[in-house]
C-alpha cells in the first residue's frame, strides 16, 4: 500500500474526502486540537493540522487524471524526481499520524530550565525539534524534515504541567 498526498482548496478537503472514497481510496486529512481564543480564555477545538492537504492510500497508482479533475484539488504532490508516493521522513510522518487515528492531541510538557520537555500526549518520544514556543496560544512548532521532504514543520497543542516530575533527570535526558 502507498500513500500519496493531494493539495486543494483549504476548507474543502471533506469535499475531497468524500470523492476519493467514494472512488474507492482510503483518504483522510489529519485534525489537531488546537487552543482557540474566546472571552473565557482559551477552548479546545478540532482543526486541521495541515490545511488544504487530503492523504490516500492505494494498492496501485491512483488515477490521477479523474482526481486532478475534482473540483477544489489543486495539485497531486511530487517529489523533484516526479514520483509521488510519499516516502522517507514523509511517510514516517504519515505512520505517525496514523498511531493517532489522525488527530493530534494535547501534548503535557514540563519546563526544564529555558527548555521545555514533553512528558505526556503523541509528541513524546518523537524525533523532531521544537522551532518555536507560543507561550499564550500554548502551541509548539516542530521541525518534521529537510530538503527533501514534502512537509516540513507542524503546530501542535501543548499544556504546562507544574512539578511531580523528576525534573533532574529530565533535564539529564535533554542535554
Amino acid at each position: 500500500m502507498e500513500c500519496y498526498c493531494l493539495f486543494c482548496k483549504s476548507g474543502q478537503e471533506g469535499f475531497i474526502i468524500d470523492l476519493l472514497k467514494h472512488s474507492g481510496y482510503a483518504a483522510y486529512s489529519p485534525l489537531a486540537v488546537r487552543n482557540k481564543p474566546d472571552a473565557g480564555g482559551l477552548r479546545r477545538t478540532k482543526a486541521r493540522l495541515l490545511p488544504g492537504y487530503v492523504f490516500l492510500d492505494a494498492e496501485t497508482e491512483p488515477d490521477w487524471e479523474t482526481i486532478r479533475h475534482y473540483s477544489g484539488v489543486l495539485k497531486v504532490l511530487r517529489y523533484e524526481d516526479g514520483s509521488c508516493a510519499l516516502r522517507g521522513e514523509d511517510i514516517a510522518f504519515v505512520n505517525w499520524l496514523k498511531r493517532y487515528a489522525c488527530v493530534i492531541d494535547v501534548s503535557q510538557v514540563v519546563k526544564v530550565g529555558t527548555k521545555i520537555a514533553f512528558v505526556g500526549g503523541p509528541l513524546v518520544g518523537m524525533e523532531a525539534k521544537v522551532l518555536k514556543v507560543n507561550k499564550s496560544r500554548k502551541t509548539v512548532q516542530i521541525a518534521l524534515g529537510d530538503g527533501d521532504a514534502l512537509f516540513r514543520n507542524i503546530w501542535c497543542t501543548i499544556e504546562y504541567l507544574e512539578g511531580n516530575a523528576d525534573l533532574e533527570m529530565l533535564h539529564k535526558s535533554s542535554d
